[in-house]
């Protein structure tokens, strides 16, 4: 079952939006729970895990930008669809993650086709692979159990994966020269990560990765970490089928 947040301070508005996604589930013969917030608050203090939040960004109470900034620190892959009647918004919408964004009033083929896009655009398993020179030979690594590259030694790469520590010869530029830039991304001089495995950044510019290991971020690379990341999670979303 599908849990979907609407979160909007217009009653009729919020009302007609439920009432639109509902049908939409219905029609698609899915189950779903929508949860209706009239208040950003409201929304950061349920306890539910949501699959998908339609989130305003003009509210009396709260910001959704800020809104969405507070749901980014625990949660770097929910879907959130801002819906907004200020075009302005884009951008900043964009760099705290966004999956979509709806004009209002809304249109319904405009909701559909996001719905659309949602429902049909899961993920699949990633086969890429890279084939890296290990202590004992060549190696073949799925992309996607790879948590980062950390620099050792000159020449010795770090291979932080699922499966464990793998230790590579080679530079690490080298090695990030040969990665999908949309995947991979150098935090730092002496580190490049996979985005697919990132889990938060905190206050202190520390990223969380799903692994639970903790990877500096420079001060000065923080929007440009931000915008990458959003940009991997739309990608993703978008081409590949759970």
């Amino acid at each position: 079952m599908f849990r979907i947040a609407v979160c909007d301070d217009d009653p009729t508005f919020l009302n007609a939006l439920n009432e639109y996604i509902s049908a939409y589930m219905k029609a698609r013969n899915e189950e779903c729970e929508i949860s209706c917030f009239s208040d950003g608050s409201l929304l950061l203090a349920s306890d539910m895990n949501f699959d998908i939040v339609f989130l305003d960004i003009e509210m009396k109470n709260s910001n959704g930008i800020e809104v969405a900034e507070e749901i980014r620190r625990n949660d770097v892959k929910l879907p959130i669809v801002y819906v907004s009647s200020y075009t302005d918004y884009w951008r900043r919408a964009y760099k705290v993650h966004a999956y979509d964004f709806i004009t209002k009033p809304v249109i319904r083929d405009r909701l559909i086709s996001v719905l659309d896009d949602f429902m049909d655009n899961l993920c699949k398993p990633d086969e890429e692979t890279i084939t890296l020179r290990s202590l004992d030979g060549d190696i073949v690594l799925r992309t996607e159990n790879i948590y980062y590259f950390e620099f050792e030694a000159k020449k010795k790469v770090c291979v932080h994966t699922t499966d464990g520590l793998v230790t590579v010869r080679g530079n690490l530029t080298d090695i990030y020269d040969m990665l999908d830039k949309d995947q991979f991304y150098q935090s730092r001089r002496d580190c490049v990560l996979n985005l697919r495995h990132v889990q938060k950044v905190s206050d202190d510019y520390n990223i969380v990765m799903s692994n639970g290991d903790m990877i500096p971020l420079a001060h000065k690379k923080k929007n440009d970490f931000i915008e990458k990341l959003s940009g991997a999670f739309v990608k993703r979303m978008r081409e590949c089928r759970v």
